[in-house]
């Protein structure tokens, strides 16, 4: 892991502890939620504690309280938990079978395998054909400690493949390498060949029962202190005691994981009362407990007092759900937009849109936090710093030039890079000869002189259609597209062979780019669940620019004092990201030729068309169009309504969209000089999800400072 950034110079060191303490509650309220299918849960690091190595464990009298110490020890180890949790997800506690997961790093795996297994793995968990187990794709979001703990630096993706043995015939490891995995894989069109070298990026394991000799020479590629197991594999062992002991472990494991689930649902329950209610809880908020005025900011979202609350509000009521391992369907976080807000004087009252969650998945109120988290950091990056900062460009021969230095130590930077990348990998998956677009494209595509097939090419995202309607102090986006657009340009790169084409030629190829590929980048962008990320960051990049007017236009706002501040503030990055990682990743893609398309003819020829894209992402500026309340009328009848109500209680629109609100108001001046004192009083008592949602906003948007600047004429 990199080493994290120096914080600025305008951060004063009590508040950044204040800060930190407040993520350590995200942590633990993030930790306890237990309800991640398709994805596994975040858990704590290993190092956290003494682990012991893969069948280090001598049995001593199997005793209940040495299972226990057992499964707290794996569960304290991320690989141990993700083992865990597979077994609470397939209900195995069969002290008899065995179960085993691998993950693989599929990490710069050829591009047209890597999109098959994204079509077979990539939409959740798929449960396997004639075994008990499953698969599916992890990336880092989400399993951050797994990901350090194996060493996965980068996005991945990581396959995560768990298997049970078939008793009588193979171990669990063998039905991963030698049955289930390489049966799905051929059938996804890969030869041997391909199958071979995606079974040695294998890189961690768990197994309930250590390797024998034949499934360690399977897996040994796996270090042995990224393989975890709960007891040795001994082949004198008596088969009865090897199941009981299998059979304490994971009952107690599962034991423990529902508690912290339960535990979680009480911590939620105690935050959040029933709506309407009064009484001790209100006075204790407001500071007569003792709690300061944490509790006062929070009251509203906490337990129903204030003036603008009736309950916990939509935003706090999604976020704790009954974490119950049968409860399934709910709010699909991935999708979170914040499309409304109000900064009038009773406060900033704001609105998130999510989609429905399949009945066939789990609600992750993890991802919820953590995407309510970065949609703050993302608000106040866009306030903070200068618009024409707002850029990203991926180019191999401009090293120098790929982020503006400030934004690329946001989550916002990381958003616009990373689709950048992802833009240049979705057109190679277009192109491909398979599609329909990729046929045609290979149709009309004209060679040069020479015979060969080159495009040189610019590609960059942009702000698309934005139609907001305002009302006095209230702002609804009602549609915000990104656009994308294309250029041919010739890259001068030492690396590359570059394109040699007359200027016909060229013309004909760009606009054959313009015409067939780039609407179905534009829709990938505006829709595929990859560029979520850059969505949500567009929606407060608009968000911020009606901020930015009214300040201007001279109107009092809650925001005046981070406007143009240069004051990153807890907005700035602290987990080891650099703008460099995906620049190399990009050039490594680019001078390997990922994104070129080959095809291979019934004669057996095989063509290769080269290309070689550069391009970034522009947000400097966006226009609003102003959409009237008759036409918003018209054409959404009840948006208005459905956010305002979100503020108070979750709201599913006629159009079948949730909208979660909630409310805050900028602390008063030097509130956060005693938010580190007050705050340790929330770690055992109620507020935790409250604290989520108030550094979500408070903290990030308008806290940590320390210097103040002048408001604008009040309105």
């Amino acid at each position: 892991m990199m080493r994290a950034p120096r914080r600025s110079v305008l951060v004063r060191a009590p508040l950044v502890r204040a800060y930190r303490t407040a993520v350590v509650l995200l942590a633990l309220a993030v930790l306890g939620t237990g309800l991640l299918v398709p994805s596994a849960q975040a858990s704590p690091r290993a190092d956290a504690c003494d682990c012991p190595p893969a069948g280090a464990n001598t049995p001593r009298p199997e005793v209940g309280g040495e299972f226990a110490d057992i499964a707290r020890k794996l569960l304290a180890d991320p690989i141990g938990r993700a083992g865990l949790r597979a077994h609470k997800l397939l209900s195995m506690t069969d002290g008899n079978r065995n179960l085993a997961v691998i993950w693989f790093d599929l990490t710069g795996f050829q591009l047209t395998h890597l999109n098959a297994i994204i079509g077979e793995f990539g939409q959740g968990t798929k449960y396997l054909d004639g075994y008990i187990g499953y698969g599916r794709l992890l990336k880092p979001e989400g399993n951050e400690s797994l990901f350090n703990r194996i060493g996965i630096s980068g996005n991945g993706p990581v396959l995560e493949f768990v298997a049970v043995n078939d008793p009588g015939f193979d171990h669990s490891e063998i039905v991963i390498y030698d049955r289930s995995l390489t049966h799905i894989l051929s059938k996804l069109g890969m030869r041997d060949g391909a199958i071979k070298r995606l079974l040695k990026k294998a890189v961690a394991g768990f197994s309930d029962r250590g390797r024998c000799p034949a499934c360690l020479r399977r897996t040994s590629g796996i270090p042995k202190e990224k393989f975890v197991s709960g007891t040795p594999y001994e082949t004198k062992q008596d088969q009865s005691a090897s199941a009981n002991r299998v059979n304490g472990i994971t009952s107690k494991g599962i034991t423990i994981l529902k508690a912290e689930e339960e535990q979680q649902k009480a911590k939620a329950n105690r935050s959040l009362p029933a709506a309407g209610s009064t009484g001790a809880t209100c006075a204790q908020s407001r500071g007569k407990g003792g709690r300061g005025p944490v509790l006062a900011l929070t009251a509203r979202l906490a337990d129903g007092c204030g003036e603008a609350g009736k309950g916990a509000g939509g935003l706090a009521q999604a976020l704790e759900a009954p974490a119950d391992a049968d409860a399934y369907g709910g709010v699909d976080f991935s999708t979170l937009e914040m499309r409304y807000v109000s900064d009038g004087s009773g406060g900033v009252r704001y609105a998130y849109s999510a989609k429905p969650l399949p009945d066939e998945y789990q609600q992750d109120a993890a991802l919820g936090m953590r995407v309510v988290q970065n949609l703050g950091a993302d608000l106040r990056t866009w306030l903070a710093l200068d618009p024409q900062a707002f850029w990203v460009n991926l180019n191999p021969t401009e090293p120098d030039r790929v982020i503006d230095p400030a934004l690329g130590r946001t989550n916002a930077g990381r958003a616009l890079l990373e689709a950048d990348l992802e833009m240049k990998r979705t057109e190679a998956r277009i192109l491909h000869p398979d599609t329909a677009t990729g046929a045609r494209y290979w149709r009309e595509l004209k060679p040069a002189a020479d015979g060969s097939r080159c495009f040189d090419s610019r590609a960059w995202i942009v702000p698309g259609q934005v139609e907001v309607r305002e009302d006095g102090d209230s702002l609804y986006i009602l549609k915000a597209l990104l656009d994308v657009r294309t250029e041919s340009e010739n890259i001068e790169d030492p690396y590359a062979q570059g394109c040699d084409a007359d200027p016909a030629t060229d013309a004909h190829n760009e606009n054959l780019e313009r015409t067939l590929v780039l609407p179905e980048i534009v829709k990938a962008v505006n829709t595929a669940p990859e560029y979520a990320p850059l969505r949500r960051a567009f929606m407060a990049r608009i968000i911020a620019e009606w901020v930015r007017e009214r300040h201007q236009q001279g109107h009092r706002t809650s925001f005046d004092d981070v406007i143009e501040s240069a004051d990153l503030g807890p907005a700035e990055l602290d987990d080891g990201w650099r703008p460099k990682e995906v620049f190399d990743a990009y050039v490594d893609s680019y001078r390997n030729k990922e994104f070129d398309i080959t095809r291979k003819t019934r004669d057996g020829t095989v063509t290769r068309v080269e290309r070689y894209t550069v391009g970034g992402a522009d947000l400097t500026h966006v226009t609003l169009t102003t959409v009237g309340a008759a036409e918003m009328a018209k054409r959404y009848p009840q948006l208005a309504a459905s956010a305002s109500d979100s503020v108070d209680r979750q709201v599913t629109a006629a159009d079948g969209s949730i909208w979660l609100g909630s409310s805050t108001n900028p602390p008063a001046r030097g509130f956060w000089d005693g938010f580190t004192d007050k705050v340790d009083g929330l770690k055992e008592g109620p507020g935790v999800i409250s604290v989520v949602i108030l550094v979500a906003l408070g903290g990030l948007v308008f806290g940590f400072r320390n210097r103040q600047r002048p408001r604008g004429p009040a309105s």
